[in-house]
């Protein structure tokens, strides 16, 4: 998972978010890895997933919609043993680092 890096400031400077303090950009963010983990893992396909992911961000949530995208396409580009249920914990470690 070193590809964290080099995604998680394209996420921040590509997006609305960069207003936003980094512990809700990487909570959000670890949220939509986490969504994408699930829907990849049920066999979802990956433009199903960005829709589906994007459209359950309302409220408040939706400035986020713009990282779903590239998070999506992050997560359905990681190999199958690197699926599991801590992908959005160490997204967010790694996003807190940054």
């Amino acid at each position: 998972m070193t590809r964290f890096a080099a995604l998680i400031p394209a996420l921040v400077l590509a997006t609305p978010l960069a207003a936003q303090d980094r512990e809700s950009i990487c909570s959000a963010s670890a949220g939509i890895v986490d969504a994408a983990v699930e829907a990849r893992s049920d066999g979802m396909g990956q433009k199903k997933a960005i829709r589906t992911i994007g459209t359950g961000l309302e409220g408040d949530a939706a400035i986020y919609k713009a990282a779903v995208q590239p998070i999506v396409n992050w997560v359905y580009g990681l190999e199958e043993e690197q699926l599991n249920d801590e992908v959005g914990a160490t997204y967010e470690k790694a996003c807190l680092a940054q």
